[in-house]
């Protein structure tokens, strides 16, 4: 049985109340060359800070992208979610995209 943990601990570790939930994003992109991929990256990055919101990540033209809140407990909302998928649907560079579910940012694991 875990021990229980205090309310400094959990802040600390970003656990419980203090979660930070951000989504996922696969890509797929039709660019023709590194600048228009720039473009891309660099307007979508744009979007995503006007609502307080980090991008990262990387690829060629499949873009592997992790997008949660730029606020320090701040997490991304389903409506962030709406916002960026609205946007990139809106796109001509965009063949496939996969928008995952919010999942607490903290618990993510990564495949090199």
């Amino acid at each position: 049985m875990p021990s229980q943990r205090s309310k400094r601990l959990r802040k600390k570790l970003y656990l419980d109340e203090f979660a930070v939930f951000g989504f996922v994003i696969s890509l797929k992109l039709n660019t023709e060359s590194d600048e228009e991929l720039d473009v891309f990256i660099e307007s979508l990055a744009d979007f995503a800070e006007s609502r307080h919101l980090l991008v990262g990540g990387g690829g060629m033209s499949n873009i592997e992208l992790v997008i949660g809140s730029a606020l320090r407990y701040g997490s991304a909302t389903e409506q962030d979610r709406k916002s960026i998928k609205e946007w990139i649907e809106e796109r001509n560079e965009v063949e496939l995209l996969e928008l995952g579910p919010l999942v607490d940012l903290h618990q993510l694991e990564f495949v090199d």
